[in-house]
């Protein structure tokens, strides 16, 4: 991966025991404890998973072991790399929803990446009333009924990858963060403490049926008009063998 470009990795979070059990060995201390609190077997399995896919593919760009890779976290707990006892100039942002992960790869300050599975049992109205500007909320409502989860995810993924981007997740209001209603996928207005809409790019993202995504990156993503990368992780490729 050159300077310019973002990475985008679209994994399940599903592994063979073998494969299981190379991902716990990968991480630390701290990781393997917040494991074993999951109370779901379900849930620790998903969490060891895709810890241990971030270290694996993060390990291809620092030219690292993933099990030698250091994290640390920001105030709002968004995750960064430390090389050397300094934070790394790779980024990455990490999204998971029921079996799906997505982890965005760059040497952006800003990045952020939100990927949901569609989930029926979501009350769409409730989150509409709370987390949507009049203006999305008056479009969605107006939307035939087939129309509406599509929507709600393609105006929600945007919003989040905005909070995960600027690192504040759910201490950001939402609503504040406008997108546009149709055309090519852009913020109208965020929260004036992080400039203007314009300095921003959020791209949507095609990860699947059923399945919605967006990035968002500062403007020198847009300015240097790069194309997203997909990838998908081989333990084969990545030197690591179960």
């Amino acid at each position: 991966m050159i300077n310019k470009s973002i990475d985008l990795w679209i994994e399940e979070l599903s592994a063979t025991d073998n494969e299981y059990q190379l991902y716990w060995k990968l991480l630390d201390a701290n990781e393997q404890a917040k494991a074993m609190r999951f109370i779901q077997e379900k849930h620790r399995k998903q969490y060891v998973i895709s810890h241990g896919k971030v270290r694996t593919i993060l390990a291809s760009y620092i030219d690292i072991a993933p099990e030698k890779l250091h994290f640390e976290v920001e105030a709002y707990g968004k995750p960064y790399c430390v090389a050397d006892g300094r934070p790394h100039e790779i980024k990455f942002n990490l999204s998971h929803s029921d079996n799906k992960m997505g982890v965005a790869v760059g040497y952006y300050e800003n990045l952020g990446v939100d990927i949901e599975v569609w989930n029926s049992k979501v009350d769409f109205l409730a989150v509409v009333n709370e987390c949507f500007s009049e203006a999305e909320r008056s479009y969605w409502q107006a939307l035939p009924d087939n129309k509406k989860q599509a929507v709600f995810y393609r105006f929600w993924t945007r919003k989040e990858s905005f909070a995960k981007a600027v690192g504040s997740g759910i201490t950001l209001g939402v609503a504040q963060v406008i997108t546009s209603l149709n055309g090519t996928a852009c913020f109208v207005s965020i929260p004036v403490s992080y400039g203007s809409a314009c300095d921003w790019t959020v791209v949507d993202l095609d990860v699947g049926q059923g399945i919605t995504g967006a990035l968002t990156v500062d403007v020198r993503y847009k300015a240097q008009g790069e194309i997203l990368k997909v990838n998908s992780l081989s333990l084969e490729s990545s030197g690591l063998k179960p």
